[in-house]
């Protein structure tokens, strides 16, 4: 199928109108001043933290004072609603853990804007210590009204499940998969990051359940014939087409981490997995 890809123009990261004196004061990380906060078009598995080397973190530990004060300044600013107010000042943790983070973070994936509960997701990635913290961010994230439709946001607190080495219980898992299976059959090129983050927790977390969502988005979606009668619209195939070929990458690259194996068609999945699927954990 030929299909023009849209094309995305990055974030950029506007600077902010008010920010406490105090809190300019405080040193950044190295380099936080020239990174561009994610938008809901950032592509799931090109983080920064994704370089990091296996499950090393690549986080340090703040001092209890200075994570004090910071947690104090990102709770003030963060009642503001304008996300260049807010941005910035999460920057001066980025690469800084410590507990006292915790509530403000999880408090700021509940924010009027999406953009900021979607770079606060993606800081979460290694923050996650313990259970009672998962369940925290389960509840800020995939039970949170305001995170209904905010797939990107969703799908990139997984990682933290996977780095923290957090199961997804039965019912979580049903919630992930239902997701999956609404981004596809309701297609939107700006949900790429979603289904790639989703495939992205699949292979960190080598969670097998995911096999046959994956496999079955491997084939390119198509059809001759996209006027006709009860057949979708040739703008739905369209945005599906362009769906596939952005989480491709990383659907590809979950099946491999999960059986070893290769896979660029939906029939090869399957007919590995009828031969060895039993034998690797995996069922179709």
């Amino acid at each position: 199928m030929t299909c023009l890809m849209l094309t995305r123009r990055p974030l950029a990261c506007l600077l902010p109108l008010i920010l406490g004196v105090a809190l300019l004061a405080l040193p950044g990380p190295a380099g936080a001043e020239d990174e561009q906060p994610k938008g809901e078009e950032s592509k799931g598995g090109e983080g920064k933290q994704e370089a990091a080397a296996g499950n090393t973190s690549p986080l340090t530990a703040a001092q209890d004072d200075e994570a004090k004060t910071l947690a104090a300044a990102i709770k003030k600013i963060g009642k503001k609603k304008n996300a260049t107010l807010v941005l910035p000042v999460l920057e001066k943790i980025d690469t800084l853990a410590h507990e006292a983070f915790d509530k403000v973070l999880l408090k700021l994936l509940k924010h009027e804007s999406s953009l900021v509960a979607l770079r606060v997701a993606d800081m979460w990635e290694w923050r996650v210590r313990d259970k009672k913290v998962a369940g925290k961010l389960w509840k800020a994230s995939w039970a949170e009204k305001k995170n209904n439709r905010r797939y990107s946001v969703k799908a990139k607190v997984l990682k933290a499940f996977a780095r923290g080495g957090i199961p997804l219980n039965p019912k979580q898992y049903k919630e992930v998969e239902r997701a999956w299976r609404w981004i596809v059959g309701n297609p939107n090129p700006q949900n790429v990051p979603a289904l790639s983050a989703i495939a992205d927790y699949a292979r960190l977390a080598a969670d097998k359940r995911l096999f046959r969502p994956l496999a079955e988005e491997l084939d390119e979606p198509g059809t001759d014939s996209p006027n006709a009668p009860g057949n979708p619209p040739a703008d739905w195939w369209k945005r599906r087409w362009e769906l596939w070929k952005g989480s491709k990458p990383a659907v590809v690259e979950a099946l491999k981490a999960l059986t070893g194996k290769e896979f660029d068609k939906t029939a090869e999945a399957k007919a590995w997995c009828e031969q060895k699927g039993k034998e690797k954990g995996v069922a179709w």
